[in-house]
């Protein structure tokens, strides 16, 4: 596949990137980076074109948020549920601290950011918070993925490629992990 985009223009890799996130997150992070550092595309092509991906997909959650609230029987609904009372009353609470947090959490970003728009979380709340969380959040894979192309000792043992392999599976791994520990587990004997 890698092969393949080197041959697109900048500009088609750019939005390959960008419709990347939508599909998958973490991988398209590892694809900018990658072609970053390959001299594929510039890096600052590609961290724009992530991160246009990722805050794209974030306001696209919270407009659709925003659009649920028009149906009163779903608006009554939710309104009800203690889950969602507990989340409206943290995230009016704390609505900058908390979507912040949220982008580095993975399972609770499309429900969180969904619920910020339905529950009229102030959209430049949102997008103040959203923007600094992704640009951090990107910032550090970049971070690290040019670490690890700029390593003297990773080249002289010829490790690069698999520093950067290891690397994605870590990112992975640790996200299945902090999703686990961060949704709640469902009582026993419950379906």
């Amino acid at each position: 596949m890698i092969p393949s985009l080197a041959t697109l223009p900048s500009l088609g890799l750019f939005f390959v990137i960008i419709f990347a996130s939508y599909v998958f997150e973490d991988g398209a992070i590892a694809l900018a980076a990658f072609v970053a550092v390959e001299s594929v595309l510039a890096w600052h092509t590609a961290l724009l074109a992530i991160f246009l991906g990722i805050a794209s997909g974030d306001i696209a959650l919270f407009l659709l948020g925003r659009y649920a609230r028009r149906y009163r029987r779903l608006r009554a609904r939710l309104l009800l549920m203690k889950g969602v009372r507990d989340a409206r009353h943290l995230l009016r609470r704390h609505a900058f601290f908390n979507l912040f947090l949220i982008r580095f959490i993975p399972g609770l970003r499309t429900i969180t950011y969904s619920l910020s728009g339905f529950l009229a979380i102030p959209l430049s709340t949102f997008l103040f918070s959203v923007g600094i969380a992704t640009a951090c959040w990107t910032g550090l894979i970049f971070w690290g993925a040019f670490t690890i192309e700029h390593s003297d000792w990773l080249a002289e043992k010829q490790l690069t490629g698999w520093a950067f392999a290891f690397s994605i599976i870590l990112l992975v791994l640790i996200n299945r992990f902090l999703r686990r520990r961060a949704l709640p587990t469902p009582p026993k004997g419950s379906v």
